[in-house]
């Protein structure tokens, strides 16, 4: 996920590469142990994948992980993988899911593969057909990972999502990423529901942070809220909130008995500008208003948090979304663009301008390859707290305009920053 960082990932897929190269509508044929050529074409596009891959990692100066998507069933391919690494000296993990629950192995198949480019505008028989008989071909040559046989690579073993196998796992990545596939449960499919507080009077004045309670707005859409989740049958799904007044006072109205109250939730911290209006922050914070605006995500409001540190907060709300069933959270705007952010894959400089309004339940449902988003609105008037990303021109204008021609170590030189 981009989450943390700018560019910390790249995902390679095997698979695009070998439908660009090779092309798309490939039989099973093509992936038989016996077909020497179709073995040559393989060996020779994950190679080029991998030679992408090691390029991206040695070229880019903010890339810091790579991900290699691709079956690497044999000793042998993760030998060629490994020796390759090992000569660019990029460490390497290696993750392997194992399935052998036959009713679940076809479920996946037909809920997602069949939805992959390889079988556009095929009959879903013959496809689950022609796929199951690629798996069988993979099986012909697949040698699992083993502590025994593999202990001098890095490696995670996943068996039926539950049972993990974890060998030489030694670095901060490495072990952040056993902790997230630990949570993972991939079986399980839940429907997210999320929803800003209600109105406040902090909201109506424009006022950032603070602890308000609802307006009038506010409460009614407080009741609305209410008689949704019992229309909706969502009376039994659990309900988060935060510690703040807003959301305990939205989530009164609903009918749910089981109710967690999460600091993570917290909204952003604004620290020294907290109860501020963004006019009064520009009048008597030119410098820290223009900062903010020229890389959100990282900025760091004076005693206060950036949006880097509120990802790095919800981590553990993260996790529980992940491993958990369907749930009803309710918090704030900020903390809802970092988590739909992660849950749509948003890169990370635009998680500060996703579109979170109020009087609005925001449902996630995951799919085969992500996740959808719908918007359910009320129609109860409210105050507008998005605001949109500025121009640098626009930035430098009011610097100029507040007599400001240096922006921390950033100066400003005929009408443009550099």
């Amino acid at each position: 996920k981009q989450w943390y960082q700018r560019r910390v990932r790249g995902v390679f897929n095997v698979g695009m590469y070998r439908r660009s190269m090779v092309g798309v509508n490939m039989s099973s044929d093509y992936y038989s142990p016996d077909n020497m050529d179709g073995v040559c074409s393989r060996t020779k596009v994950a190679l080029h994948a991998v030679d992408e891959l090691l390029s991206w990692l040695n070229e880019d100066p903010d890339a810091v992980v790579g991900i290699l998507d691709a079956t690497n069933t044999t000793r042998d391919r993760r030998r060629l993988i490994s020796e390759r690494c090992a000569k660019s000296n990029i460490q390497i993990m290696f993750i392997e899911s194992v399935l052998d629950i036959p009713e679940v192995e076809e479920r996946n198949i037909r809920e997602h593969k069949l939805r992959c480019p390889d079988y556009q505008g095929c009959d879903p028989d013959d496809a689950f057909q022609d796929f199951s008989q690629r798996i069988k071909n993979y099986k012909k040559v697949y040698q699992t990972l083993s502590l025994e046989l593999d202990r001098e690579l890095t490696f995670i073993r996943v068996s039926n999502v539950t049972q993990f196998h974890i060998n030489s796992v030694n670095s901060t990545i490495q072990s952040k990423s056993a902790y997230f596939l630990m949570n993972l449960r991939p079986h399980i499919q839940p429907t997210l529901y999320f929803t800003r507080h209600g109105e406040t009077e902090f909201n109506m004045d424009g006022k950032i942070g603070g602890d308000s309670c609802l307006s009038e707005n506010g409460r009614r859409y407080g009741e609305e809220l209410g008689r949704f989740v019992r229309e909706e049958g969502l009376s039994e799904l659990p309900v988060w909130t935060s510690l703040m007044r807003r959301t305990l006072e939205t989530g009164s109205y609903l009918p749910n008995t089981s109710v967690e109250r999460y600091k993570a939730l917290n909204e952003l911290d604004a620290g020294q500008c907290d109860g501020l209006t963004y006019q009064q922050i520009e009048t008597d914070y030119p410098e820290e208003f223009a900062l903010r605006d020229l890389d959100k995500y990282n900025y760091r409001y004076p005693r206060g948090e950036s949006y880097h540190d509120l990802c790095c907060r919800l981590e553990p709300v993260i996790m529980d979304l992940e491993k958990g069933g369907s749930v009803f959270v309710i918090c704030h705007q900020a903390v809802l663009r970092c988590i739909v952010g992660y849950l749509l894959d948003i890169p990370v400089e635009e998680i500060p301008y996703i579109k979170i309004p109020l009087h609005t339940v925001i449902k996630i449902v995951p799919t085969a390859y992500g996740c959808e988003r719908e918007d359910i609105k009320f129609g109860i008037s409210s105050a507008i707290t998005h605001r949109d990303k500025q121009s640098v021109e626009s930035i430098e204008k009011r610097l100029i305009d507040a007599g400001i021609n240096k922006v921390g170590s950033t100066y400003l030189w005929n009408g443009l920053l550099s």
